[in-house]
């Protein structure tokens, strides 16, 4: 390697360190940046090729942005995402499944923070465009992506720039292609068989997706299994950026490819691994409600007032008004 790559190879990798959301993102950015000469072409090629795969617009979604508040990545402007995860199989299916995973992740890198939000899939709220009070974690299975944004968008009052499809499944697939990670868990517990002691827990595929669906023995019910969602997509991010995944990428890439959707663009996230690299620290957000029995239906009932509050913050986050 000439003293000029070599100079390239440290400065890459000195920016993988950089902002990024989640495991399928960083795990794409990851093969980008630890390839080097001519095979970061083919490498290219590749991930662009998956990034075109993967890739579907939100549809016809409610604009919740002013042009003067209009999102350039090249500008800093901060953002946000939409994270969902349904266990439906392979995403382009007919069934759609309801969205048992959803956080929104709002980025500032001038507050050099990103919050990260919690949705319980209980949370009832009106779904925009079906004219009923549900679920909200139905929205997707009524309406797809523009439901389930234009719902997320109502519910907070929040504009939703950019979504993340993901197929639980493929959690499991992706876990195994990194070699597998290790998360601490606060809970004893047991779940399909497989027992699950307090501390330092290694994991696979089939255990990570175990640990992550658990919540009826869990005191904290769903915001427990919230907790230990987060943990697995931290504890990925940390594997993924750690390991020189170059010669395991194209398995990576398959994975990505039979199970994700989004809008985002390779460009976006080369324009956020580049612009938002200090809005690294995550702060962990969770909206709780109260549980209340409505029409044989168990739901999480929400008090306004901290709706709102959660709201203001989202907001001044994204720098809104």
């Amino acid at each position: 390697m000439t003293a000029e790559e070599q100079k390239r190879h440290h400065h890459h990798k000195h920016r993988r360190r950089g902002w990024t959301l989640t495991k399928v993102i960083l795990v794409v950015l990851g093969v980008l940046i630890l390839a080097g000469g001519a095979f970061a072409a083919k490498v290219y090629m590749d991930v662009n090729q998956t990034a075109k795969t993967v890739y579907k617009p939100k549809g016809k979604t409610q604009n919740k942005r002013k042009v003067s508040e209009k999102v350039e990545l090249n500008k800093k402007t901060p953002f946000s995402i939409l994270l969902l995860g349904t266990d439906t199989g392979e995403l382009g299916r007919t069934e759609k499944g309801r969205t048992d995973t959803m956080m929104l992740a709002t980025v500032n890198p001038t507050t050099k923070e990103t919050n990260m939000l919690s949705i319980a899939r209980d949370s009832r709220v009106p779904i925009v465009g079906y004219d009923q009070t549900a679920k909200v974690n139905a929205a997707y299975a009524y309406g797809g992506i523009p439901m389930a944004v234009n719902t997320v968008q109502a519910f907070l009052n929040v504009p939703v720039d950019y979504y993340v499809l993901v197929n639980m499944k493929g959690l499991e697939q992706l876990v195994d292609a990194v070699g597998g990670v290790t998360v601490e868990n606060d809970l004893d517990f047991t779940y399909e068989g497989h027992h699950f002691e307090k501390g330092t827990v290694s994991l696979d595929g089939p255990t990570a997706l175990k640990f992550s669906r658990m919540r009826y023995d869990d005191p904290r019910g769903d915001f427990g299994r919230q907790l230990r969602q987060q943990a697995i997509v931290q504890a990925v991010l940390k594997k993924a950026t750690s390991l020189n995944m170059v010669t395991n990428y194209n398995q990576i890439l398959q994975v990505l490819a039979n199970n994700m959707q989004t809008n985002i663009t390779l460009k976006d996230v080369l324009n956020i691994q580049q612009n938002y690299g200090d809005a690294m620290n995550f702060k962990t957000l969770q909206l709780k409600g109260t549980g209340q029995m409505i029409d044989g239906q168990s739901f999480q009932v929400m008090n306004p007032t901290e709706v709102s509050k959660m709201s203001t913050l989202l907001r001044k986050q994204l720098d809104l008004k």
